[in-house]
């Protein structure tokens, strides 16, 4: 039976929507360094879960050729988006549901997902399933954000409304939108030892080139969040969510905070 997207995604299924979270993936959030440590290790078999358009996993590819790296998302255009942007021959596609994914118990020695389990009502159900497919002694990595750990200095108050409806929303649908502050706790209950964390705080000022990334990047996600037939953010907050971002008098400080988790599946 065909997964269906959890009303808890918020975001459309559209190729513009594909294009600003590989935008986001590449550039901001520390990129793909993330995974640095982690691919170091030279894992054979690797999972990313909730791969979306598959930047995270084509890294991953072309980091480890010789290992077997699968994608693995529950949005299928975003399944067909990925395939049609990978050439690599070590990757795959797969469509599913991160809290019961199509592999056997002990598949993989590492398993990592970014920015997924925000989206999830029952993310101590995703962990424990990932922890699953983790083989023993190999490793589960999450990273994600705290929405709620967001600045702009000199304040941006449209912009501020404008975040503050989106973590309204996600809690509405069940969903925690500071799911980063809760990945170790998930870990714990998901049987996982050894586990470690690091709190990240991302700057960027005016006067840097990243300033514009983050701010096109919160731009592109309101106007996506007030196109197609849901709306899921008004047309007036767009609008004054954009116009406050597009004023830029060169003193601004921007601040998002992200959390980095991983642990180890114990050895029987």
């Amino acid at each position: 039976m065909k997964a269906r997207v959890p009303e808890t995604y918020v975001f459309p299924s559209t190729d513009a929507e594909a294009q600003r979270l590989e935008l986001q993936g590449s550039k901001l959030y520390g990129g793909a360094s993330f995974l640095d440590a982690f691919l170091a290790r030279n894992p054979r078999e690797v999972l990313d879960v909730g791969c979306g358009g598959g930047c995270f996993t084509r890294h991953v590819a072309e980091a480890l050729p010789s290992a077997s790296v699968t994608g693995l998302d529950i949005d299928e255009p975003r399944i067909a988006y990925a395939r049609s942007h990978s050439s690599d021959k070590n990757i795959r596609f797969e469509p599913g549901d991160m809290a019961s994914m199509p592999f056997p118990s002990d598949s993989f020695e590492l398993v990592f997902c970014r920015f997924a389990l925000v989206q999830k009502q029952n993310p101590t159900a995703a962990v424990r399933e990932m922890a699953r497919v983790v083989r023993p002694g190999g490793v589960l990595v999450a990273y994600d954000m705290i929405h709620e750990g967001v600045w702009f200095v000199p304040n941006r108050p449209a912009f501020g409304a404008a975040l503050r409806a989106v973590v309204r929303m996600l809690r509405e649908r069940g969903a925690e939108p500071n799911q980063g502050l809760y990945l170790t706790a998930w870990m714990r209950h998901a049987g996982l030892n050894d586990i470690s964390v690091r709190v990240i705080a991302h700057h960027a000022l005016a006067t840097e080139e990243l300033y514009d990334a983050h701010r096109n990047n919160w731009m592109a996600t309101f106007r996506h969040l007030g196109d197609g037939p849901d709306r899921l953010l008004d047309a007036e907050t767009v609008a004054a969510a954009l116009a406050d971002l597009e004023r830029v008098s060169g003193d601004e400080l921007l601040v998002e905070t992200t959390v980095l988790a991983w642990g180890k599946k114990p050895r029987p």
